[in-house]
């Protein structure tokens, strides 16, 4: 069982304290008149810049889905007749976005460090992948007896590993630095009254601690681990049912997606049933509903 944590998508941008002028980005991301608690100190730009790679990632087609697909693949032990689906995905388009950050400042030195990391094993990975990609869809590997793809085959595994480790790294230390801005958001909010806003960002921020108690199989048969889930949820429920309270207050809809929180929690009763990994994994998978959502549309972020 792959931690949960290293699978969820990060919210990509700090609530607005007022109201926000929005356009797209080529993330699909809102910006605007972000939080002025999550300013330049914080190195807020190059953050969300990180968070955005990041996203992209452990995202559809990123490298986590195609890393997957190729040790599924198991060259080692395959023959000509099996299936093999590689290619370097979206990757390149994550690299993209870490590269653009990591030419910003502020961000602390050892995030960028662990970038620098990331961004060098993640380009070798995209790099054999994509010299691969033809040998594979041109189904070259009949011709040679799957020869080039089995002697290529330990270095790609090794590659694959390495930047997962580098990914894995960066992301806790994405996760120190984004729990700082959150706690300076969630201050800023709650001292200038948005208290819509406040709570919409409060139940992401517990749903994301309650997520990332989750990480190994014995965690969701664990009565310690599951009594700490029972505290976030019921902060979390709180915090939804007093968004929804000022929303109605302010005569506006809830904010996009307090629904899909809803669901993760029920999934989260269910685990507590079935000890079931699908279910942790249909938590997992609402909550980044709930984060794509925001990220998209607005509304939690």
């Amino acid at each position: 069982m792959t931690p949960l944590k290293n699978l969820l998508i990060l919210s990509a941008a700090a609530i607005c304290l007022s109201a926000c002028d929005k356009s797209a980005t080529s993330g699909g991301n809102a910006t605007g008149a972000v939080a002025g608690a999550a300013g330049a100190s914080t190195g807020a730009g190059q953050l969300e810049g990180y968070i955005e790679g990041h996203n992209t990632l452990i995202g559809t087609f990123g490298f986590i889905e195609t890393a997957e697909k190729y040790r599924k693949a198991d060259v080692a032990h395959a023959s000509t007749s099996g299936y093999f689906s590689v290619d370097d995905g979206w990757i390149g388009q994550g690299l993209d976005q870490l590269k653009k950050a990591r030419a910003l400042s502020g961000a602390s030195s050892d995030l960028n460090a662990a970038a620098d990391a990331l961004i060098l094993s993640m380009g070798k990975v995209r790099a054999h992948l994509a010299n691969l990609a033809p040998y594979y869809s041109g189904k070259k590997y009949l011709d040679d007896k799957l020869a080039r793809g089995k002697q290529e085959d330990p270095q790609m595994l090794a590659e694959l590993a390495a930047a997962e480790k580098d990914l894995n790294a960066f992301r806790q230390l994405l996760d120190r630095d984004m729990a700082k801005r959150d706690e300076a958001v969630l201050a800023k909010l709650k001292s200038s009254g948005d208290l819509l806003n406040y709570n919409t960002k409060l139940a992401l921020v517990r749903s994301n601690k309650l997520i990332s108690l989750f990480n190994q199989p014995s965690d969701i048969q664990n009565a310690a681990i599951l009594a700490k889930a029972d505290a976030e949820v019921a902060i979390i429920e709180q915090a939804i049912a007093d968004a929804h309270q000022q929303a109605v207050k302010a005569n506006k809809r809830d904010p996009s997606g307090l629904s899909s929180l809803t669901t993760m929690i029920g999934y989260y009763r269910t685990l507590k049933q079935s000890h079931s990994n699908s279910d942790a994994e249909g938590m997992m998978r609402t909550y980044n509903q709930a984060v794509d959502s925001a990220n998209t549309f607005g509304g939690i972020s």
